[in-house]
């Protein structure tokens, strides 16, 4: 199967616990051109190197670690010190959630800048054809051929971005990038919030306490202005970041809390087992068969290709599967039936 380049997108920020600091505050330093280590799983400590950097006239730092490559502006040493064990930590949940993965063939690159104005100019560079839907993004960054790029709105913020971005270029690079957009973009809201283990300063996510997600997903079905079903899973986030900020933040809401149904444990979820198979095969040739069946099944459907991979793994019945959810979501924000 051909592997195809894929863009990403993330907006707005998100909340996440208020032990963050303890990572930025025990990162240790790092000197030029000097090993160093920061906070990585069960406090093991990541080894990594040390390089001036600069962009535009500001000067930053080439952190390389195990699997990343950080390219950085960001004035914050203690943020930048506790990137490569933050990145790290992520790139373990990753592979926890999505198992037998291929290694990536090169280390990941992430750029993360100081100023919007120097991200607006790399990206200028990086993605001129796409620079004008880019730079439409308020707060966030965005993942493209493998790179992430984002630039600094705070240390909590600039985290869970780096951990949505990161989750887009791991799928890609482990998976390629033929993974349907309703579950590429909800996996990677599902890494958005998290606590930190004050034992070991790894991130603990918890995609349930995403409240920034909450709080739009209930604004949007107070209002009756959730996103048909269909339209969630043949859509992608480069379409739906072009439309007014309410529809954004609905989009994003409801893959969000699509995921977080297919992945509960519990006796009411019927489709967990089904999801866990897509998770296995998502991006593979066994998961592009499938939907491809699907498809030549039902010649005259019209279905997107992400549809088609939702109804051959999941359900096939939408309106059964929308009774389910309704009252998962009904559960999930506290309303009544």
């Amino acid at each position: 199967m051909k592997r195809r380049h894929s863009t990403h997108a993330w907006t707005h920020s998100v909340r996440w616990g208020a032990c963050g600091f303890v990572l930025l505050l025990a990162a240790s330093g790092a000197g030029c051109h000097r090993p160093a280590t920061a906070a990585g799983e069960s406090g093991r400590k990541v080894d990594f190197s040390r390089e001036d950097w600069s962009f535009g006239g500001a000067k930053g730092a080439k952190l390389t670690s195990q699997h990343y490559i950080l390219y950085t502006t960001c004035a914050s040493k203690p943020l930048v010190d506790a990137m490569p064990g933050f990145l790290e930590s992520c790139y373990l949940a990753y592979r926890e959630l999505l198992p037998g993965e291929i290694p990536p063939d090169r280390k990941l690159e992430t750029y993360l800048f100081q100023s919007r104005w120097h991200w607006e100019r790399f990206t200028e560079q990086f993605s001129p054809q796409r620079a004008d839907i880019y730079k439409k993004i308020r707060a966030g960054g965005y993942s493209e051929r493998g790179v992430t790029v984002s630039h600094y709105t705070g240390h909590k913020t600039s985290l869970s971005i780096l951990a949505h971005e990161g989750f887009h270029q791991f799928a890609e690079a482990t998976r390629g990038a033929n993974i349907p957009a309703w579950l590429n973009e909800g996996l990677a809201c599902y890494f958005e919030s998290f606590d930190l283990d004050p034992r070991t300063s790894r991130p603990l996510f918890s995609p349930e306490t995403n409240y920034l997600r909450m709080r739009n997903l209930r604004e949007a079905y107070v209002a009756g202005q959730l996103i048909p079903l269909e339209r969630i899973l043949g859509t992608h986030a480069g379409i739906e970041v072009q439309e007014p900020g309410a529809h954004v933040r609905s989009y994003y809401a409801q893959v969000w809390s699509l995921v977080l149904f297919l992945n509960q444990r519990s006796l009411w979820n019927p489709y967990r087992s089904r999801f866990e198979k897509l998770l296995r095969e998502v991006g593979t040739e066994a998961m592009d068969r499938s939907a491809r069946a699907y498809l030549a099944a039902n010649p005259e459907s019209g279905l997107s290709y992400g549809e088609a991979v939702f109804r051959a793994y999941i359900e096939d019945d939408l309106p059964k599967f929308q009774r389910a959810y309704d009252a998962y979501l009904r559960d999930l924000l506290r309303l009544a039936a």
